[in-house]
């Protein structure tokens, strides 16, 4: 059993086949976890815009269910939904057989709102056993990250984050988070991180030609 939550620079020498960041020029990848939520996914959205922006959703299947709409209106504007899961289930605490079923479970509604079986999954937690790495890469393009805004963290420095986020580099995969815990810090955090990049003439796209 493996923690891939921390450490994306050392992980990615030990797992290089699942992603860590994109071989690309003067693009950043934003990646919106655990949505949709109708409010949360909506102000992103809306952020997104502002910029010519788009992301890759990393969506809850339960919540694909409850807040269809929301998830049409994603694809709609051109951004992409990704698996994460039916239940966000922690792989650790998941019997492997039951982890995939539903990782099944969510590609079928992504496949019903986008139209497209594009198989990208992140686990939740970023917790995973190396099992079901090997069964998930037999399908699916295992997408991790390089940096975290840390935006579900209570007592978080909305300063350090920033920063670390203005630390990326060419190609860099960032993850943040469409929920209710993380949504104070991300209204403070993903302007600056949009503005920045933007200021230096980067371009923002989803995560759709991963291979």
């Amino acid at each position: 059993m493996i923690q891939l939550y921390k450490s994306p620079k050392i992980l990615k020498t030990i797992y290089p086949d699942l992603t860590w960041d994109i071989n690309s020029e003067k693009e950043i990848f934003l990646t919106f976890d655990d949505g949709p939520h109708p409010e949360i996914t909506k102000w992103v959205l809306d952020q997104l815009d502002d910029y010519d922006a788009k992301a890759t959703f990393f969506c809850v299947g339960k919540n694909l269910e409850d807040f269809k709409q929301t998830a049409l209106e994603t694809t709609k504007r051109g951004h992409l939904l990704a698996n994460h899961s039916q239940n966000h289930e922690d792989g650790r605490r998941t019997e492997n057989e039951d982890y995939y079923q539903s990782l099944s479970a969510c590609l079928d509604k992504i496949e019903d709102i986008q139209g497209v079986k594009r198989k990208l999954f992140r686990p939740p937690y970023g917790q995973i056993k190396r099992q079901q790495i090997r069964q998930i890469r037999s399908e699916y393009q295992i997408v991790m990250w390089s940096h975290l805004a840390w935006d579900f963290k209570s007592n978080l420095k909305i300063s350090e984050s920033i920063e670390n986020l203005m630390k990326a580099k060419p190609g860099s995969i960032i993850v943040f988070h469409d929920n209710e815990k993380s949504f104070n810090n991300l209204k403070q955090i993903l302007p600056k991180v949009l503005a920045y990049w933007a200021s230096k003439n980067y371009k923002f796209n989803t995560l759709s030609n991963v291979n």
